[in-house]
């Protein structure tokens, strides 16, 4: 018996170890560039808005309120020209009131309940002392298109006005338009004051 298990053990390592060798390494590889190419975005008055105090009895009881549109200017300076796009993080993702997911969230509520959002979008778009225009993509950078707005679940890059294929820029300016709502009345616990607290970061990603 003991002769037996002996011989049903070696011919399960035996048939067994050529599967072993076969599965015994992979590769691992790591790629990537060094590059001395750096940009600098920068916002006018700090990128700080504030909308002051908006009166409860001002607000649309069962649709969105505007309460506020502001203009700040918005530039980004390279020390070469560079393919970049903005990586715009939505720093209270989950708190907007919109349906849409490009809109950036206000926070919530003490009742736990999405304040509202705002929508930021650029104009007078200038690369390099050339107008120029905004373009967006979903699929981190295979496909772009047009677009006013600097979005929150995709990539902002810049083209010429005639294309959509993003182009190597030293300095950009335009103006960048903040467009601010408050979600209707009727759904927001409002007895107290209740803070607009909306944030976002703009990360450049190289092309």
């Amino acid at each position: 018996m003991k002769t037996l298990l002996a011989a049903l053990c070696a011919s399960s390592l035996i048939s067994l170890a050529p599967y072993a060798r076969a599965a015994s390494s992979t590769d691992l590889t790591v790629t990537g560039v060094i590059t001395p190419v750096a940009c600098t975005p920068s916002v006018s008055n700090g990128g700080k808005i504030d909308i002051g105090k908006v009166l409860v009895k001002d607000l649309n009881q069962n649709s969105s309120t505007q309460v506020g549109f502001h203009q700040l200017a918005f530039a980004v300076a390279c020390n070469s020209a560079t393919l970049f796009a903005i990586n715009a993080i939505d720093n209270r993702a989950g708190t907007s009131s919109s349906p849409a997911p490009a809109f950036f969230g206000l926070g919530m509520t003490a009742a736990d309940e999405k304040v509202g959002y705002f929508e930021p979008a650029g104009g007078s778009i200038q690369a390099d002392g050339q107008a120029a225009q905004l373009i967006v993509s979903r699929n981190n950078g295979d496909t772009w298109s047009s677009t006013k707005r600097i979005a929150s679940d995709a990539l902002t890059s810049i083209s010429f006005i005639s294309g959509t294929t993003p182009i190597a820029v030293k300095n950009l300016s335009m103006f960048l338009y903040v467009t601010t709502y408050v979600a209707p009345a009727n759904g927001l616990t409002l007895k107290d004051d209740t803070p607009m607290d909306g944030s976002a970061t703009f990360e450049m990603k190289y092309l």
